[in-house]
């Protein structure tokens, strides 16, 4: 069956659905990917072909993942969606099932129109529960039951608000399919129509809620991309892991103005550990590395890395906090506050015991805090136990398997 998976977004909007690809493809189907041109070369290098998406995300994204529900309903829908849904439509043509992640949402209309199998997969919950709230409305803290249950609704009715217009003129002239109500909602509408859903996380780490009862929902595992099998350590690496204890990783991927170069050269000294550093430019060049401190600079694969270190710093994205739990290492999470998605994932990470949390702006800019928060996972027996008990589950589960299966029993179905 030709099969085309569409996603698009950062790293961990399109890794793991890579992953998912070559499992529908060592299944036996043709698989497509289409994502941002970014991506073309990553994509293919696994032997996925990689369709393009020919428009300008990269201008959007700030409207799109930076998303306010209660500014959306007097934001330009038209400005928003210029390209986006007409590039869906071509890249989703040719395609006897189609994949999409929550940011290509779309193609559920597309797959409408053409009448084929579809299916979301998203590596956030969107369903309704009392358990925890909607990702994307969130202030990383704890905020009850009640507040969690309506923020799904009210995350979906403000949305569609804002899309409606643009989403049923388009139905209307390009697909030739009837316009939706006002009310009608785009998470609601799926799940009236069981729309299989397939969650791209573990339900050890986040428990499937007990609302969830309909066979459609599938909470699968982590889609873990292995990235590290043709990959060698530099030499200067492997001298620096065996000639002290076992470091801590930190991240400055997506925080460099909150980890500055004068916070982590002093860490060594406040926490008494040695440190390992990751970023994307040259901001160590000058600084003098120690036998306390190594500096990484570009990409490292978690999969080698985390299982060498004592703890993991970073910005509280599924993928980095998943990758930590199967090494069995603690965290600290410092969500960036202007995607809720991290925020979510921080929640989690405090609320399940196996890290710290540091969601306000002046515990993430106080070096005292960090340090404590370093001192506080490398010490907190329980809180080693539990991550260890859940590395052991996540290293034994096949979210990909379960997610590939997932997809055949809901094509029996529409078969």
């Amino acid at each position: 069956m030709r099969v085309m998976i569409v996603t698009w977004g950062s790293d961990g909007d399109v890794r793991p659905y890579v992953s998912l690809g070559l499992g529908l493809k060592k299944a036996g189907h043709e698989v497509q990917l289409a994502t941002q041109i970014g991506y073309q070369e990553f994509v293919t290098n696994y032997g996925i072909e990689c369709i393009t998406i020919n428009w300008d995300i990269a201008s959007s994204l700030p409207r799109i993942l930076k998303f306010h529900p209660l500014d959306t309903i007097v934001l330009g829908s038209k400005q928003l969606y210029n390209g986006m849904l007409s590039e869906l439509w071509r890249v989703c043509q040719d395609t006897e099932a189609i994949i999409f992640n929550p940011h290509s949402y779309p193609c559920y209309y597309i797959a409408e129109k053409l009448d084929i199998p579809c299916y979301a997969a998203s590596v956030q919950p969107h369903h309704q529960t009392r358990a925890f709230p909607h990702p994307w409305v969130t202030n990383g803290k704890h905020l009850g039951s009640i507040y969690n249950l309506f923020s799904y609704p009210f995350f979906d009715q403000a949305f569609w608000q804002f899309i409606r217009h643009p989403i049923n003129k388009w139905r209307k002239e390009t697909l030739n399919l009837s316009p939706l109500t006002m009310w009608e909602g785009v998470v609601s509408r799926m799940q009236r129509q069981k729309l299989p859903l397939l969650y791209g996380y573990s339900s050890y780490f986040l428990p499937k809620p007990s609302e969830w009862i309909d066979d459609f929902i599938h909470v699968t595992g982590y889609w873990f991309l292995n990235t590290s099998k043709n990959w060698q350590p530099p030499d200067d690496l492997l001298s620096f892991l065996s000639a002290g204890t076992r470091p801590i990783y930190i991240s400055k991927l997506w925080n460099k103005k909150k980890i500055t170069k004068e916070i982590l050269l002093k860490l060594p000294l406040l926490t008494g550990q040695r440190i390992i550093v990751q970023s994307l430019d040259d901001d160590f060049s000058d600084a003098k590395i120690t036998d306390n401190l190594f500096h990484i600079k570009g990409s490292i694969p978690h999969e080698w890395l985390f299982p060498k270190m004592l703890a993991v710093v970073h910005h509280g994205g599924l993928g980095t906090v998943m990758s930590s739990l199967r090494a069995g290492v603690p965290m600290i999470t410092l969500p960036v506050h202007s995607d809720n998605d991290h925020l979510f994932w921080a929640l989690q990470v405090a609320q399940s015991g196996v890290g710290v949390s540091l969601i306000s702006q002046k515990e993430q800019s106080s070096i005292e805090c960090l340090a404590d928060a370093i001192k506080t996972v490398t010490s907190d027996k329980n809180m080693k136990f539990r991550v260890m008990e859940i590395s052991k589950q996540i290293q034994a589960e096949d979210g990909v398997q379960k997610a590939v299966d997932a997809f055949h029993k809901h094509m029996q179905y529409s078969s």
